[in-house]
């Protein structure tokens, strides 16, 4: 089969700027990650840590022990477009929608009920929540941000989990926060911004149980009865 000359030259000049996007986009990757991991490091209080590298551009895992009064650690995993890649990242902006960073607290009290608030339309599928069948599906709208749902169990969680979202995060950048008491965790997935998420992280870590004191008190008065 012939390859016409104006074809050739199209592949030619396609394959030169694959390699361009490639160590471009290879350099914004890494220089996003170091800027995270960098940011996180000095906000969080961390006793002890272990990273993964997610491939070896598109991101990382991290798990952060705490010395922290009520949080036991951190798990985050931070998931960031194929920049490097020219003709994938199209079809993964498309799924992903963005960088992502996917956030879970574990505490050192226990959640009582469970709460989510989730960006309208987000996820493609709908949100895989296990005990979503029990849960009662409402409305949220906060001061800088409308489109969002909830699910819970109980208004007054909900109402605690709305104010730890307020006062921690840009909920422009939100797309989902819940606290669940089977895994008796906090989770929270966001659009991440270098500058400002591991100020952000911090605050979940600080405003978590004093949003939650009731749970987190509770916890408290087992502990003192036990010894």
């Amino acid at each position: 089969m012939k390859v016409s000359g104006s074809v050739l030259s199209i592949i030619v000049i396609l394959a030169g700027v694959a390699v361009l996007q490639f160590f471009q986009g290879r350099k914004i990757n890494v220089g996003l990650m170091r800027l995270f991991i960098q940011g996180f490091e000095k906000k969080l209080k961390i006793k002890d840590q272990l990273y993964t590298l997610i491939g070896e551009y598109s991101g990382f895992r991290v798990n952060y022990d705490l010395s922290d009064k009520y949080i036991n650690n951190v798990e985050m995993s931070l998931t960031l477009l194929p920049r490097q890649s020219l003709f994938y990242l199209p079809f993964s902006f498309m799924v992903k929608r963005g960088d992502r960073l996917f956030i879970v607290l574990r505490p050192k009290f226990r959640v009582r009920n469970d709460a989510h608030i989730i960006q309208n339309f987000y996820y493609l599928f709908g949100p895989d929540i296990q005990e979503k069948e029990d849960l009662e599906k409402g409305k949220v709208i906060f001061e800088k941000k409308e489109g969002f749902y909830s699910l819970t169990n109980d208004k007054y969680t909900l109402d605690k989990l709305k104010k730890l979202a307020e006062s921690s995060l840009d909920v422009r950048r939100l797309r989902h926060i819940c606290v669940v008491k089977r895994t008796n965790v906090l989770f929270c997935l966001i659009k991440p911004d270098p500058l400002k998420t591991p100020d952000e992280v911090k605050k979940l870590v600080e405003n978590f149980p004093k949003i939650f004191k009731e749970e987190k008190r509770e916890t408290e008065i087992l502990e003192e009865l036990k010894s």
